[in-house]
């Protein structure tokens, strides 16, 4: 193998378990045969869109447009405006999907489906011919992912093969490799930054194999690490996100077979990876990265507030006082825009290690005075009661902040008021929403333009009741990131009626009632996520409460409450 070449899989036996299918093990060498004859058959194009959903899927799908010499798109969201918008900037294309008819997009396209090619992995004859296993040109483009859009608009990245083949080699070298009987196991989307590098780049290049599983609830983990069990895994190394392992360690007691987590997307709450620590007696990692040059720095937060580099990379300071980061596996230096501040020199000697301040984005100044953005949201979420919730500034020019949280049971007056003793006045939001949910993606990123969606068509709770039995009326949508989503409806993902409920549960409170039966409801359609919903709540008889949601112009749900109305705590 040339210098120009760069194999696809390292640190495997031919007959060693590279993934599941189904519950069956599929070998390294297996693996390498149905992608060799799958990537013959593939149409002739420069691009292969990978919108495979299950693990072992999209491994498969990443193998086979490598192999043909394609470049990966991997679009950050599966909303159909988006996947229409990226099919129409990148026309020579296809789409590489799990089954065929997977379809959330109007643009005609052709589809190949990998899910059925897998059952091939078993022809002994076939698996013969393939190994070892196929090399990829260095220079190939591999892939183009996509920032989240939490900030700004989504912006593409290309990834040469090269620079995806050393940015695993920087994994292993920072966090060591994993040792035989561990299997990886992740939380968040393959066409994530983090996601590939952890549940494709990782497996292919570490010779561990991945899990089929991506564990949404805590209920999903539990299975997971029994099945991994089962399969003969003695240690799971868990690839998850904040929003993630809090949901988990606050309904688990007890994660057996966990031996690792490492985490990425967002800030780790040193507290809580402390607590995890303690309660599940598990190492918990955190790595400092971004799309652009995937992973830069790690720490374990338990235990120090400093991120180490990543082995290869060096964090310098410009003459214009910007941070640049270069060597490792980036080919080519790039600014990142978080504040950084280096740790304090011992004996002369800088450590090299240093700690995050925030994003120069992520300061704002109201009335004179400075604050952070996500300090602002880490003394909202400490409120107790408060499950989720996030302050934003709508726009550069607003004199005001502006909130959303998701805490039934409580009114915008009381956590308004709570906030208020933790934080300058100056900066409390207003408005602050109450919601069913945030509409956050499947990382668990709020994408700034839904943020101001949601403020657009949501609005904040009234004191009390209703002005002249005047009916509710509420425009939203359940984003396809909500956390009953992934995994639980594959390829065809429907909106739980449950959490439609909670959203009319969610606007009755905001109006000073609270529901105490429902003696009747009908489901009428399904809905998806991102639909538009209308919600209208009648009042004229109460206590009873007729409701209807419209899902796109159709009538989706219908029924009543009994409700009585509740006190608004001051």
């Amino acid at each position: 193998m040339s210098a120009a070449t760069l194999p696809l899989l390292r640190g495997f036996g031919a007959e060693e378990t590279l993934a599941w299918h189904d519950g069956r093990p599929l070998s390294a060498q297996a693996f390498c045969a149905v992608a060799t004859a799958l990537a013959a058959c593939v149409p002739s194009a420069r691009y292969a869109f990978n919108l495979c959903e299950s693990t072992t899927g999209f491994l498969l799908a990443s193998a086979v447009a490598l192999i043909a010499g394609q470049t990966l798109i991997l679009p950050s969201t599966r909303l159909a405006r988006t996947l229409d918008e990226l099919l129409a900037a990148y026309p020579d294309s296809y789409c590489l999907v799990d089954t065929i008819g997977e379809r959330n997009r109007a643009a005609d396209v052709t589809e190949w489906a990998v899910s059925p090619q897998l059952d091939a992995a078993r022809d002994a004859t076939l698996n013969a011919t393939a190994w070892p296993p196929p090399a990829i040109a260095a220079t190939q483009t591999a892939a183009i992912l996509f920032t989240s859009g939490s900030t700004h608009a989504p912006k593409p990245h290309a990834k040469e093969w090269g620079e995806l083949w050393q940015g695993a080699e920087t994994f292993l070298r920072s966090f060591g490799a994993p040792p035989p009987g561990v299997a990886i196991l992740g939380t968040v989307p393959p066409q994530h930054m983090f996601g590939f590098e952890t549940t494709c780049m990782l497996p292919l290049q570490s010779g561990r194999p991945v899990l089929e599983a991506r564990p949404a609830l805590p209920a999903d983990l539990a299975r997971a690490l029994r099945t991994a069990a089962s399969l003969g895994v003695d240690e799971v190394w868990l690839m998850t996100t904040p929003l993630q392992l809090h949901a988990f360690h606050r309904e688990l007691t007890s994660v057996p077979g966990l031996a690792r987590i490492i985490s990425a997307t967002m800030p780790l709450d040193p507290a809580l990876a402390r607590s995890v620590e303690r309660d599940w007696q598990v190492t918990v990692e955190e790595i400092y990265g971004c799309t652009e040059g995937g992973i830069l720095a790690t720490r374990r937060p338990a235990r120090s507030k400093y991120f180490t580099p990543a082995a290869g990379i060096k964090f310098a300071t410009t003459a214009s006082d910007a941070t640049e980061v270069s060597g490792g596996h980036l080919p080519r230096s790039l600014i990142v825009t978080d504040r950084l501040r280096p740790e304090a020199p011992v004996d002369g000697d800088g450590s090299g290690r240093f700690e995050i301040l925030g994003r120069d984005d992520d300061m704002v100044k109201i009335a004179g005075k400075r604050a952070s953005l996500c300090g602002l949201t880490r003394e909202l979420l400490r409120i107790p009661g408060v499950r989720d919730g996030v302050v934003f500034l709508p726009d550069p020019d607003a004199s005001r902040l502006a909130g959303a949280i998701v805490a039934p049971g409580l009114s915008a007056v009381s956590v308004r008021a709570s906030l208020a003793r933790s934080v300058d006045p100056a900066f409390v939001p207003r408005p602050l929403l109450i919601v069913a949910a945030l509409p956050r993606d499947l990382n668990g990123k709020l994408p700034h333009a839904d943020l101001l969606a949601l403020l657009a068509t949501a609005r904040e709770p009234a004191k009390s009741g209703v002005a002249n039995g005047a009916p509710l009326l509420l425009r939203t949508s359940i984003s396809s990131g909500h956390p009953t989503l992934p995994g639980h409806f594959p390829g065809h993902p429907i909106v739980p009626g449950v959490v439609l409920l909670e959203l009319i549960e969610t606007l009755l409170a905001q109006n000073g009632y609270q529901i105490n039966a429902c003696p009747q409801v009908k489901f009428l359609a399904q809905v998806a996520p991102g639909e538009p919903l209308d919600i209208r709540v009648d009042l004229a008889d109460a206590p009873i409460a007729r409701f209807a949601i419209d899902a796109a112009g159709r009538s989706a749900v219908i029924g009543r409450f009994l409700c009585s109305t509740s006190v608004v705590p001051a």
